[in-house]
């Protein structure tokens, strides 16, 4: 078995393995020369932006069997920025199915990002079982809030208002509020112009996807809403929004005051929002008209750990000592002693005696701050990993 990033005359077998491999027939305009010069020229999303960062294995006759694809993104994380590797695309033709195909790609990317210098890697699974086999552990969840739109409050005096944004037409306001609110959780995308291209329309009229953006009295820029029309099975319509960003708590009662003016015609709302938000105490009625459910965001981990840990928001001042073991990427194995004062990383050595030890599968969950109260370890790790605000809003 041979394992390498694709040449530019293979990215077109990927989207055949692709089609193959999940039984979605394939446009034929989609496998021609065309298309490739389209994705290297004029891409329309990260992973064509990024199409050579394909991973693939092929047989002893040449033949591709499986590939991934890793776009880098630029994620929120704690103090700042880091890099994060988002897994997609991941296929394997049937026929060289559990010959471990998949998992040498995996491998392979894992070494090449932790090389590098990559902190992070995330995906959405097909099972949490077999990517854990590779480091990663569930980590983002996020809160699917169904309402009634006719129990959507009136609750701003100035109505404020809500302009269409066809294509990039309004791109520096949408970009002013994502970013106030992403900044807010790790693993958020930093978004570049890219990113927006297949989350809002050119031409609504046509596809039936709706970006409005709500502007307070004063003109500012205070909320983001993107919505496609669904039928219910029970008769009626529903708001499935793909995107619901704000500002702040006026931008939230904008967006929530902009959706009741669909009432007449729109029988519920869906919209997804971080855990630690509580919507419920901006409604005046839940029972009977509210509906919440808490869903996992995809799994996430920690490539190169010692960068993560020094761009790591710590607590107060102090020492831990941990071992730590990695599957598939070796210079993760050791012990790593950090030091660390007023909320930042100040020293990481590999000497001295660990009082803990972690997989990197768990490791990553607790860095990121996505366990809940009782998975915590005690001081002095309690300083290092604790609770944190953490939500995905891009999928790939």
């Amino acid at each position: 078995m041979i394992v390498r990033k694709i040449r530019e005359e293979e990215y077109l077998r990927t989207r055949q393995v692709f089609a193959i491999a999940f039984e979605q027939p394939l446009d034929p305009a989609a496998a021609t020369p065309e298309a490739l010069l389209q994705v290297k020229e004029r891409p329309r999303e990260r992973g064509e932006q990024y199409w050579q960062e394909c991973w693939a294995a092929f047989n002893e006759e040449g033949q591709m069997m499986s590939f991934l694809r890793g776009a880098p993104a630029s994620v929120h994380f704690d103090t700042g920025t880091g890099t994060c590797t988002c897994i997609g695309a991941v296929s394997s033709l049937p026929q060289y199915r559990g010959r471990g195909a998949v998992a040498a790609c995996f491998r392979q990317h894992l070494q090449d990002s932790y090389q590098a210098g990559v902190g992070f890697s995330y995906l959405y699974p097909f099972s949490t079982r077999f990517y854990r086999r590779f480091g990663y552990e569930l980590a983002a969840q996020a809160v699917e809030w169904t309402l009634d739109t006719a129990s959507l409050p009136a609750l701003l005096a100035d109505p404020g208002e809500a302009v269409l944004s066809e294509g990039m037409s309004h791109f520096a306001d949408m970009q002013t509020v994502y970013e106030q609110f992403a900044s807010a959780y790790n693993m958020t995308f930093v978004r570049e112009r890219l990113d927006w291209l297949p989350r809002v329309s050119s031409n609504p009229a046509q596809d039936g996807k709706y970006t409005y953006l709500w502007f307070n009295g004063a003109g500012e820029p205070k909320g983001l809403v993107t919505f496609e029309k669904e039928a219910l099975l029970s008769g009626g319509k529903q708001m499935v929004c793909t995107a619901f960003y704000y500002t702040d708590l006026e931008g939230l009662r904008g967006l929530l005051q902009h959706l009741r003016s669909y009432r007449s015609h729109f029988q519920q709302v869906r919209f997804s929002l971080p855990v630690p938000v509580a919507l419920e105490t901006l409604l005046p009625e839940v029972v009977g008209c509210c509906r919440r459910e808490l869903v996992f965001s995809g799994m996430g981990r920690v490539v190169h750990v010692e960068r993560a840990l020094r761009l790591a928001q710590y607590r107060g001042t102090g020492e831990v000592c941990f071992r730590l073991t990695d599957p598939c990427i070796p210079e993760n194995n050791r012990v790593f002693r950090v030091t660390f004062a007023e909320g930042r990383c100040q020293q990481i050595s590999d000497e001295g005696e660990p009082t803990l030890q972690l997989d990197v599968a768990r490791f990553s969950r607790l860095l990121l701050g996505g366990c809940g109260w009782e998975e915590f370890p005690q001081e002095p790790f309690s300083q290092i990993f604790y609770p944190k605000k953490l939500f995905v809003c891009d999928f790939f």
